[in-house]
């Protein structure tokens, strides 16, 4: 009897330590989210190099010395590009430790939305006009709003429309996240950093390919951008992927294939990573009209049961 006072002192005072050190460790989630505002501005620094006049071709654009990341990011679109996915890397990894060290507060929330619209909505729509300028000027054709090119005007409008949708979605997104009926299980509309992950995929892919393969993704990423920023502020839904592929329980069958997409991807990262967002992308108006069709399919057999009830019952009549 008299060691249980004594342990229910050791419990609180275990209890207020372990309280404090979570109360310590509320700073690395706001360090996280200051780290994808970081990776998101020096993207935009490294768009602006390639527009330089030494352009990506320059003596400085191998600036990373380990040959594994020169080939992967050979130039500074590509390393701008690297940036944004580094970003998504932070941006997940700070609602992790977030929910985990039970620090997650509104600042949070506020400073996490305006770090997403600088990297996952100005960076890559400036990355994306830095490759225009720089694929196409020998074309005459630069993304301007006062462009004499129809292209040129185009490109650049469609730059503008991804960053404004991304605020949009974001600011929405913090609206419907106030709510108590909120669904933490799916996203309503492509996530930000889905997005952004689609273009640049598309900007390494385009530094590894010849120059006629090249000029054919620079033309089409407009069009992307702009498919990509309505999918933003729609209803589509997407589901969740740390809660729906990496925290959840699954078949052997799927762990296998798992691992073969990611020794895939170590071989041929750039393809597959391409594959892999426009994948997800894809996935949102696929599942709904899916969904679609078999609600459809299911209302078509109960009518078709019920005409026939009614037969019956007039034969029977």
């Amino acid at each position: 009897m008299s060691d249980e006072p004594n342990m229910k002192l050791q419990k609180s005072g275990g209890g207020r330590r372990r309280r404090r050190r979570l109360r310590s460790l509320s700073l690395v989630p706001t360090l996280m989210t200051l780290g994808n505002l970081v990776c998101g501005f020096s993207a935009i620094h490294f768009a602006l190099r390639a527009m330089y006049e030494l352009g990506a071709g320059g003596p400085e654009a191998a600036s990373l010395n380990p040959s594994l990341l020169e080939r992967m990011l050979p130039s500074f679109l590509s390393l701008g590009a690297g940036l944004v996915i580094l970003g998504m890397v932070f941006d997940l990894l700070d609602g992790l430790l977030a929910r985990v060290t039970r620090s997650t507060t509104n600042f949070g929330g506020q400073l996490d939305s305006l770090a997403d619209v600088v990297t996952f909505g100005v960076a890559p729509a400036t990355l994306m006009v830095a490759l225009m300028t720089q694929v196409l000027a020998g074309e005459s054709i630069l993304p301007s709003p006062i462009s004499e090119h129809f292209v040129g005007r185009a490109a650049w409008i469609a730059a503008a429309v991804y960053v404004a949708f991304t605020a949009v979605r974001l600011a929405r997104f913090n609206v419907e996240h106030a709510k108590a009926d909120f669904d933490y299980r799916t996203f309503r509309g492509i996530p930000s950093p889905g997005a952004a992950a689609v273009m640049a995929a598309l900007i390494l892919v385009q530094d590894q390919m010849g120059a006629l393969a090249q000029a054919r993704i620079v033309y089409l990423m407009p069009l992307v951008a702009v498919l990509l920023a309505f999918l933003m502020v729609s209803r589509v839904p997407y589901r969740r992927l740390h809660r729906a592929y990496f925290f959840e329980r699954k078949p052997f069958q799927q762990v296998v294939l798992f691992l073969l997409i990611f020794a895939v991807f170590w071989s041929y990262k750039a393809p597959m990573l391409l594959a892999l967002v426009l994948w997800y992308a894809a996935s949102g108006p696929v599942f709904l009209l899916a969904r679609y069709l078999r609600e459809r399919g299911r209302s078509s057999k109960r009518g078709g049961n019920d005409d026939s009830s009614s037969d019956e019952s007039r034969k029977l009549a």
